[in-house]
């Protein structure tokens, strides 16, 4: 019996959400946040630009509309050594990776996870309420 994949809720501007695609990333990796993207820049050549430089790249994902599957120009890059991740935000942030340059950011995932919204929401009443008296 294999174990049930883990499940990932999600909360952002009010709403909430499983998101199935972050069970695919590795557990305790550094991610990126990777913006600007041309819409004709595929899979394998966001994987090359981090992987040829960075040796602990696990994997990239480029985010794609639901409905047509077309780049929505951003995507995310995995690295496990969080000495590559802080060389590549300063290294790789405006590089130019086909015809536009790329941003480079550390990945806020995390703090979308409805968990960590819950907690954060729970902290800000309880720090409300002391300033109050």
């Amino acid at each position: 019996q294999g174990q049930a994949p883990k499940s990932y809720k999600r909360s952002a501007a009010g709403q909430s959400w499983e998101d199935q695609t972050l069970a695919e990333f590795p557990e305790n990796d550094f991610r990126l946040f990777v913006g600007n993207l041309a819409k004709d820049i595929r899979e394998d050549q966001l994987a090359d630009a981090f992987r040829s430089r960075y040796p602990s790249y696990a994997m990239s994902r480029i985010c794609r509309n639901k409905d047509d599957g077309k780049s929505r120009g951003y995507g995310f890059v995995s690295l496990m050594d969080p000495k590559d991740m802080a060389r590549a935000l300063r290294e790789m942030d405006q590089t130019w990776l086909g015809s536009r340059p790329i941003k480079v950011r550390k990945s806020e995932w995390k703090d979308r996870d409805l968990k960590e919204v819950r907690k954060k929401n729970r902290h800000e009443k309880r720090r409300n309420k002391r300033h109050l008296y």
